[in-house]
């Protein structure tokens, strides 16, 4: 498989807290040119069997929930090669963040930490480029006619300038202005390309469809195969530890790893199980002697062969498949198989998600005249996708949208929550996405042609009544929790361009909107919904976080306890005009020259340095929005603690009796305690009505989601007795 795996903990040290929530890094070995060797491990590193055997202990010793997410990083991350003594190694960033990450959620968040043996953290890098590219490649890369192009339009403007130095007539100047020009014009477009090739744009994205979708589709398939196998060898393991393992003197986790990683190692060698040769398996006790085991004496090892020789060992028939299979049907639920995709880690992610689900899934297949295709969310043998964090991702925006441009529908229905983190703010995806796109993209309208990371709550809030209340926090609950049928989710979001003002709030604000509609079409081409109406709500699904204004105390470097702008420039306010986009420009070249300096902003990923956004994001992707609305009463932010004079008397009172209240109740001051802490930090949020009626009010989601789908959804409506489909 073209894959090798790390441990976060290796280098970083949790002190005297437990590792709660595992963490591996998972590379693929994919080269970032063709040309060169694929990339290699070292020799101490673990392998895939290592998480296997997390994700199967803790489904052994959790009844309840089991998780696996995988966090995936977008465009222009490649890895830098410095020099440190005598030695050149790889530094890379992407690594270092993940394992912060890893660190946090082990250490710095009780609601998660909390819960052991649930969680497995995954990162996965697939191999993305450096903007600029290397120089020296891009030479030698040229093709021989664009050589031949750029230097003949060079000689071709070389020749007009010389003949309009030399002759002076009208008609002569005219003709070698034109040759000049038409020189020029040929330069140009091969200059243009290699710029094109320096952004390495469109490398990454190929590297990501061809080398990052595949490797990590194929590690998904092997772990879950792992984990059927993993059970069929339990047997197997635990036979030879009871056997072998009588006066080694191992503490059980240590012989238990031991037997594994035998194992692990003499299966493929058939002719090590069927007669025992001791010469030949010394030879392998380098691979098995690693890391936890190294310090073990070649005895133990020996002692632990010779049982698996003389042991009966499984066939893995079809059979046998089936039945480990089946403890995840009948006795364990689900490992559930959650993904946070930044950028164009949000292509890779829904590009692996359409390719394991299952096309021809029957749950997934209607026809001309029904809608009604609610597939399940198991994939494999032993997974069920969870949640889907996207965050800045570089897809398209009809991807939200039910109609036929929407290739992801039928794998987006298949997740139990779905969330969007935007930004209007973003230039990467504003500037370089879209205008790389521009190339590639079926848009007719410049609006249109924006990625779903550019995607902003309140487009057009006067259909609502937005005008009436606070602009930020939870912007639709008023309409959720008055139990009538909710308004679709597209009225609430749109893509902010230069040509209108769609924040204003207010009289004057509905003023001007109406004013631009009577003069142009252009207001209607910058929302996503569309004149015909959408069969299916699929929008609805997704929660939508638009953190353009977001304020925190941050993990900017040097910017300790300082409450800043997390995504947008200092004084700046949405909506964005090309003056406030030139400063926006300068403050995130600032910071991409030295993330260290302490200064600039992150407009592209910001989101992981705010400190309210960073809790979102975990606690979403590990929890899920119930778990979220939970932990905001047990284990809440110093926002909502009870110290805190800001909190409005009523919500701070009902914070602190909210532990003794049923759970819908509960849930309900929660929902409350998080829109107040989003109005506090500027954050909009466009909230499915299926996070409330399923999260909140505990209805089913099989029927909840049937009826969002088909639009005909209230509290009245949905019934809490039919069995829930999407389990």
């Amino acid at each position: 498989m073209d894959i090798w795996v790390d441990e976060f903990k290796r280098g970083q040290s949790l002190g005297s807290q437990p590792e709660a929530v595992p963490g591996y890094f998972v590379r693929s070995t994919a080269p970032i040119n063709v040309e060169q060797d694929e990339c290699k491990p070292d020799g101490i590193m673990p392998t895939l069997s290592d998480v296997v055997e997390s994700l199967y202990q803790n489904t052994k010793l959790n009844k309840s929930y089991t998780g696996l997410v995988i966090q995936i990083h977008g465009y222009n991350t490649g890895i830098k090669k410095v020099i440190k003594g005598d030695q050149e190694v790889e530094e890379d960033f992407i690594y270092e963040g993940w394992q912060r990450t890893w660190s946090y959620l082990n250490q710095g968040d009780a609601a998660i930490y909390g819960k052991p043996n649930s969680f497995v953290y995954l990162g996965y890098r697939w191999p993305s480029e450096s903007v600029p590219s290397s120089f020296d490649d891009a030479d030698k890369a040229l093709p021989i006619t664009l050589k031949a192009l750029f230097w003949g339009g060079i000689a071709i403007a070389a020749i007009g300038l010389l003949l309009l130095v030399i002759f002076s007539s009208q008609i002569a100047d005219f003709l070698s202005a034109f040759v000049m020009l038409s020189g020029c014009v040929m330069s140009m477009i091969v200059a243009t390309l290699y710029i094109l090739r320096i952004i390495v744009y469109f490398r990454d994205a190929y590297r990501a469809n061809n080398f990052g979708v595949p490797d990590l589709v194929e590690f998904i398939r092997q772990v879950d195969l792992g984990i059927v196998k993993r059970r069929i060898n339990e047997p197997l393991f635990e036979a030879v530890a009871k056997e072998a393992g009588e006066g080694l003197n191992l503490t059980p986790a240590l012989l238990a790893e031991a037997v594994r990683k035998t194992w692990e190692v003499i299966e493929p060698e058939a002719a090590l199980l069927s007669d025992r040769n001791d010469d030949a398996f010394r030879s392998l006790l380098p691979k098995i002697k690693q890391r936890n085991l190294a310090a073990l004496d070649d005895a133990v090892f020996l002692k632990l062969y010779a049982s698996f020789v003389s042991t009966e060992k499984p066939t893995y028939t079809s059979a046998d498949f089936q039945k480990a299979a089946a403890y995840w049907k009948n006795d364990k639920p689900r490992i559930r198989l959650s993904f946070v995709g930044h950028s164009m880690g949000g292509f890779v992610t829904t590009q692996v998600i359409r390719i394991l689900s299952d096309a021809f899934d029957p749950a997934a297949i209607g026809d001309t005249k029904s809608l009604e295709k609610f597939p399940p969310p198991n994939v494999g043998r032993v997974f069920a996708l969870g949640r889907l964090i996207l965050i800045s991702p570089d897809i398209p925006l009809m991807t939200i949208v039910s109609g036929r441009t929407n290739f992801l529908r039928s794998s987006l229905r298949r997740f139990e929550e779905a969330y969007l983190f935007s930004n209007e703010g973003d230039l990467a995806l504003r500037l370089a996405s879209t205008t790389a796109n521009y190339f590639s993209f079926p848009a007719s309208t410049y609006a249109q042609g924006f990625r779903l990371g550019n995607v902003t709550v309140n487009l057009d809030g006067n259909k609502h009544n937005l005008s009436t209340r606070n602009a930020y926090g939870i912007v639709n609950l008023p309409e959720l929790v008055s139990g009538a049928a909710p308004s679709p989710l597209l009225d609430f979001i749109g893509v902010q361009t230069l040509s209108r003002d769609t924040r204003s709030i207010g009289q004057e604000g509905q003023k001007k909107r109406e004013a631009l509609r009577k003069r142009s079409t252009k207001a209607d081409e910058e929302s996503l919904a569309t004149a015909k109406q959408d069969p299916e709500s699929i929008a609805d699904l997704f929660t939508y976080i638009d953190c353009t204004e977001y304020r925190d105390i941050t993990y900017y470097a040097k910017r300790d306890n300082q409450e800043v702008n997390v995504l947008i420039a200092e004084g700046q306010r949405s909506p964005l005009k090309f003056p406030a986009y030139l400063k926006l420009l300068k403050a995130y070249i600032d910071f991409s020259k030295d993330p260290n300096k302490g200064v600039g902003v992150d407009v592209h990923g910001g989101y992981f340095y705010g400190r309210l956004s960073n809790l979102l994001i975990n606690r979403l992707a590990f929890l899920g929005f119930q778990g979220l609305l939970d932990s905001l009463i047990f284990q809440p932010p110093v926002e909502l603690g009870a110290e805190n004079d800001k909190l409005p008397p009523e919500l701070k009172a009902a914070l602190q009796q909210a532990k003794q209240l049923p759970d819908e109740q509960r849930r309900k001051v929660a929902l409350e305690g998080l829109s107040w802490l989003c109005e506090r930090r500027k954050i909009q949020v466009a909230a499915s009505p299926e996070r409330y009626y399923v999260d909140v009010l505990g209805l089913k989601r099989g029927e909840t989601r049937a009826r969002i789908l088909t639009k005909e959804v209230s509290v009245k409506s949905v019934s809490t007795e039919v069995p829930d489909t999407a389990h």
